[in-house]
């Protein structure tokens, strides 16, 4: 079974009701509506939406940090070293 790409952003916050996530679609504007299992919206509060809202420019932002510092670590720097492992991890879960 093939997984469906990723919708593109940008996503937003709904105008009115601030716990939906909303982004073009083919229909023009349309809303996401997240239920886990247990039936219970993933957007419970204003600052999910937004969290939600902002996963796609968070993906491209940590993208271009990899693609830009990911070869220029300085060596035995160690902080700098666990923030890449943090930026990659990050980028392997909203992509595999």
């Amino acid at each position: 079974m093939s997984e469906k790409p990723i919708t593109p952003g940008p996503w937003g916050v709904h105008r009115r009701m601030k716990d939906c996530v909303t982004f073009s679609g083919r229909h023009g504007e349309e809303n996401l509506f997240l239920k886990n299992i247990d039936g219970y919206f993933a957007c419970q509060s204003p600052a999910d939406a937004r969290l939600i809202s902002a996963a796609p420019e968070m993906l491209a932002a940590l993208q271009a940090a990899r693609d830009l510092w990911g070869d220029y670590l300085p060596p035995g720097n160690s902080n700098a070293m666990k923030a890449m492992k943090l930026v990659d991890a990050a980028i392997a879960k909203a992509t595999q």
